[in-house]
């Protein structure tokens, strides 16, 4: 059984993919960036009693819910009518907020239990050299969560690549979404399939190559 492999037909979109593509770096960038960003902020005020005990309910909630459902709220939220803005927000940044959200819940969760894990002996012989806490959270207990959490980070980030396809759905033109429209136009799908296949191995190899990288570190083995 044969079959008539056929990539030719894929060269009029190449264009389209090199934008497609750069659309799917700036999502997985911006949200892995602000989500981060957030995400370390809310670990460590999810530590504050009596906080914790309503915010890391609401965090859990929020963890469950799937990306694609956080994107549809997200676009389909009345922006317009409650606001009273001019025009709704772009499918790209209704998929950017829905990625940098469910990276933040994460994030946090990662780094609130970083940050109990660091030995309570390596703090109180800090506090009995006489560093003060601002001193001891710099030198000691942010580095050593740093190195905690980096390995699970870098596959968070990796998951967001492949997560930013899912904002084809809502319309954002990414590899995902061009493949889409060749299909229809071509009815070659198992080759647009596989034209999407290797330009996300192509984004996702380099974290992965640094991921290993990390796990191989002194470095990273190293504790406070």
């Amino acid at each position: 059984m044969n079959y008539d492999w056929d990539f030719s037909v894929f060269v009029h979109y190449i264009p389209a993919f090199k934008r497609a593509i750069w659309i799917t770096i700036k999502l997985s960038v911006y949200s892995s960036f602000w989500g981060t960003i957030i995400g370390v902020f809310l670990g460590v005020i999810y530590r504050v009693k009596p906080l914790n005990y309503i915010l890391l309910p609401i965090n859990d909630i929020l963890r469950a819910i799937p990306v694609l459902v956080l994107m549809f709220f997200f676009y389909y939220f009345p922006y317009v009518e409650i606001f009273n803005l001019d025009k709704a927000p772009s499918s790209f940044f209704c998929a950017t907020l829905a990625l940098t959200l469910a990276q933040a819940v994460f994030t946090a969760d990662v780094v609130r239990a970083a940050i109990d894990g660091v030995s309570n002996n390596t703090i109180l012989g800090a506090q009995a050299l006489g560093l003060k806490q601002r001193n001891i959270w710099h030198h000691i207990i942010l580095p050593d969560v740093f190195r905690q959490i980096l390995p699970t980070m870098i596959a968070f980030y990796i998951g967001n690549v492949r997560l930013s396809s899912l904002a084809s759905v809502i319309g954002t033109e990414d590899s995902v979404y061009v493949a889409k429209i060749a299909i229809t136009q071509n009815f070659r799908s198992l080759e647009a399939w596989i034209i999407v296949a290797l330009i996300y191995i192509a984004l996702v190899l380099p974290l992965s190559s640094f991921s290993r990288f990390l796990e191989k570190s002194k470095w990273l083995k190293r504790r406070s």
